[in-house]
């Protein structure tokens, strides 16, 4: 306890002391208590930081930029490539990203439209081959209804419409658009994402947790490392803090194959 509160106790008469002993111990109980919540919360609290409003400013791309990495699995063997590019469209200025992965066997194509500001998805193509077989996902973002085409394997389409928050971003985009967030040390700000292979949304709590400097094919860089945590997973990508504040290194929550990137232009 703090001196203030020991002097006036010191003054009392033995009397009063014995009296006042049950008072004294409720006091003490009270306070040992607050202590005890004081401690348990700042303990949780520790390691998060208040999140920010979801705030983008001008993209830091340009157009036709093109990133380029190897992928490697948990076992560190290399088992794959992937590119994302990104370029303007001409007649709304909004963007495309483009994402193509092959990884262990699985080709992978992704294309999203987004919004010039927000970068909100429109409209997004998936080609999924594997196996020998096909799989297609087409899907149409208008405010707070997504609609979805998926057609399987076997050539059979099934489709489906979802509810969704207005404020809603594509998963596959994350990596893009996070780069256009003021990331410094301590930020922290949440995201409503949605990948509609899945056809369920999901609340992404990002955080920049530290700086560090990381070396990869492409080079040496000091970054910002970001966590973008879901419900089930979570996924760590290495930003360059210098402008464009290329992603040069992400391990993917889902997979967990890491990409390290091999070229940027």
């Amino acid at each position: 306890m703090r001196n203030g509160c020991r002097l006036p106790c010191a003054k009392r008469s033995y009397s009063q002391a014995v009296t006042g002993s049950t008072t004294l111990l409720s006091i003490a109980r009270v306070f040992s208590l607050s202590s005890l919540l004081l401690t348990l919360s700042f303990l949780t609290s520790c390691g998060s930081a208040q999140p920010q409003p979801l705030i983008f400013g001008e993209p830091v791309w340009a157009d036709g930029e093109t990133s380029v990495y190897r992928v490697t699995n948990r076992e560190d063997r290399i088992v794959g490539t992937a590119a994302f590019q990104v370029s303007r469209r001409e007649q709304d200025g909004g963007w495309t990203l483009v994402r193509e992965i092959n990884d262990a066997g699985v080709s992978e194509q992704a294309t999203v439209e987004m919004q010039p500001v927000g970068y909100r998805p429109v409209y997004s193509h998936l080609v999924r081959t594997f196996g020998g077989g096909k799989q297609v996902v087409e899907t149409q973002f208008e405010g707070a209804r997504v609609d979805i085409a998926l057609t399987n394997r076997q050539g059979a389409t099934v489709y489906q419409r979802v509810q969704v928050p207005s404020d809603i971003r594509d998963e596959r985009t994350l990596l893009l658009i996070i780069r256009a967030l003021p990331l410094a040390q301590g930020y922290a700000t949440r995201i409503n994402s949605f990948l509609p292979i899945a056809g369920r949304m999901e609340r992404v709590a990002l955080q920049v947790r530290r700086k560090e400097s990381v070396t990869v094919p492409a080079g040496s860089f000091d970054t910002w490392v970001v966590e973008l945590k879901a419900s089930d997973r979570t996924t760590r990508a290495w930003v360059v803090q210098a402008a464009p504040f290329p992603v040069v290194k992400f391990v993917d929550g889902r997979s967990q194959a890491t990409f390290e990137l091999t070229g940027f232009e």
